[in-house]
């Protein structure tokens, strides 16, 4: 009898042990920051792991775990580009959309778009193209060469400060006089910072 009770007492201690250990908070797996920023010898930034202008959409897919959409944007008086873009994702708990804009040239894109799914017209007056399967496919290799990052936290000039360290200028948007345009050449990078919107980083090629 004693035997059975101090089993059935071991086995209640092992269960809430159990338990306990699932209440408590796994850590936040480590990953790259949007302010961890490496120039590489080519001159060109490497940031989330992503080299612009060496790493390819396949491996981008591959650190971020998602497969991302990619989409075509042609506008009056401006070159065209290919997109893909991630509508959420998670890095070291910073919570954030992301578009990667794609090498790829003029002649395949004019190709891709005549043969899209859909177009339709944004309120930039740009208009999106959805590609098809087999163009899809055929951009996988293509190679990052701008990075749009906005996170859900929206970063104020301290934080900017804090995180960035000075930028070498701050410009006014000549569009939006309450933008402000925060630049730092070193690093191929633009933070838009705008009352009361979010902020927006855009990493670029020197």
């Amino acid at each position: 009898m004693r035997i059975l009770r101090n089993f059935l007492i071991g086995l209640i201690l092992t269960i809430a042990a159990i338990a306990a250990l699932m209440l408590i908070p796994s850590k936040q797996a480590i990953a790259p920051m949007p302010w961890e920023v490496v120039v590489m010898p080519d001159g060109n930034s490497k940031v989330f792991g992503i080299h612009l202008g060496t790493t390819s959409y396949r491996q981008a897919q591959e650190l971020f775990h998602e497969y991302g959409k990619v989409a075509i944007f042609t506008q009056e008086a401006k070159s065209p580009s290919v997109e893909a873009y991630f509508n959420s994702i998670n890095l070291g708990g910073l919570s954030a959309k992301l578009v990667l804009n794609l090498d790829v040239a003029t002649s395949h894109i004019e190709g891709m778009a005549s043969r899209a799914m859909e177009s339709r017209l944004q309120p930039s007056g740009a208009h999106r193209y959805e590609l098809n399967n087999d163009d899809n496919a055929s951009l996988i290799n293509a190679p990052i060469t701008a990075i749009t990052y906005i996170p859900s936290v929206r970063l104020d000039a301290d934080m900017i400060r804090y995180r960035f360290g000075d930028a070498s200028t701050i410009e006014s948007d000549s569009d939006n006089p309450a933008a402000k345009i925060w630049l730092y050449d070193e690093l191929g990078l633009s933070i838009r910072v705008t009352e009361g919107e979010k902020t927006i980083l855009v990493y670029q090629l020197h």
